[in-house]
């Protein structure tokens, strides 16, 4: 489920959020419902890689934990978070289903948003987790 509990009363939050968290508290945000562990393994995962695609690190709006969720779970939840996030923001999705990468890129493509893949592995199992920074452009 998005950690945004009320989509409509968040929908044009990133510029309002700004002026309340700075940006290392905005992305802790989005983790709220992470242990500590997992929180600050997966906001250096996504600082790291906004930084190298020189995007800025307020663009994530939404995250969604579909870890393991089988196929084709980790599309459906990507399709209905993304109407959660409003244009030229993103949502960032992490899976360990091996077919997210390949269905969510398909998906992406299809649909005129921007994907972002790469994957990791679970400190604790080695569990192979795919990361996706799904951008929505503005229409």
């Amino acid at each position: 489920m998005p950690l945004k509990p009320n989509a409509n009363k968040y929908a044009t939050a990133p510029s309002c959020l700004c002026q309340f968290y700075s940006v290392t508290q905005m992305l802790n945000h989005i983790f709220d419902t992470l242990t500590a562990e997992d929180k600050s393994t997966l906001n250096a995962h996504l600082t790291s890689k906004l930084e190298a695609l020189n995007l800025p690190l307020n663009i994530v709006e939404v995250f969604y934990d579909a870890r393991n969720l089988p196929c084709p779970m980790p599309l459906l939840k990507a399709k209905v978070t993304l109407r959660h996030v409003t244009d030229n923001q993103a949502l960032y999705l992490i899976a360990t289903d091996q077919n997210s990468q390949k269905d969510l890129v398909t998906y992406c493509n299809k649909n005129a948003l921007i994907a972002h893949t790469w994957h990791s592995h679970d400190l604790t199992n080695e569990t192979p987790i795919y990361h996706f920074i799904i951008i929505k452009p503005a229409n």
